[in-house]
């Protein structure tokens, strides 16, 4: 009882909000769209949603389908920091995917 407790009044500290700000700087680097203002900010914007929601579905998925098994019960801290770290992975790796396509040929300007 005592050790949920703890879990529950974990607090915030200066490296968890370093992490939250890398994170999220990194998600909006690799996001920016170029082309003519109102539609590439509008697909910024779009793609930085997409992203977020991606990480959050994803690390509630894998919840889901490991909180019984391994008795997994993460606090809301450390569900957050899953789910930013994984829109910056997932930004990363669409740029990655775009700059392929548009080094071989197969995406035009």
């Amino acid at each position: 009882m005592q050790e949920e407790q703890k879990k529950q009044i974990e607090k915030w500290t200066g490296k968890d909000f370093f992490h939250l700000i890398l994170f999220t700087l990194i998600t909006l680097l690799f996001s920016i769209r170029g082309g003519q203002m109102p539609e590439a900010a509008w697909l910024t914007l779009r793609h930085i949603a997409a992203y977020v929601l991606y990480g959050l579905i994803m690390v509630l998925l894998f919840l889901g389908l490991t909180k019984k098994m391994f008795k997994l019960n993460p606090s809301r801290k450390k569900i957050i920091k899953w789910a930013f770290a994984l829109a910056a992975i997932f930004s990363v790796n669409q740029f990655m995917h775009e700059l392929f396509l548009a080094l071989t040929g197969q995406k035009g300007p």
